[in-house]
C-alpha cells in the first residue's frame, strides 16, 4: 500500500511546498521583528555589564 502511494506522488509539487513554507516562516520572522516596540529593541541591544541581568520582556520592576 505504501509503495503504491509513494509511486503515485508527484515530486514536482514538493519544491513549491518548500518555497511556500520558507516564505511563510520568513514573513513570520519579519513580522515579529517589526512588531517590537523601540524601547524593547533598545533593551534587547544592551549588553549586560552586571551579574543580575534583567529580563528585557519583563522590565526592571518585575
Amino acid at each position: 500500500m505504501l509503495k503504491e502511494v509513494m509511486g503515485k506522488l508527484d515530486y514536482a509539487m514538493f519544491d513549491e511546498i518548500a518555497v511556500v513554507i520558507f516564505a511563510m516562516s520568513f514573513i513570520a520572522i519579519v513580522w515579529g521583528a517589526l512588531r517590537l516596540r523601540p524601547d524593547s529593541v533598545e533593551r534587547f541591544s544592551n549588553i549586560p555589564i552586571q551579574d543580575n541581568v534583567v529580563d528585557p520582556r519583563k522590565g526592571p520592576n518585575a
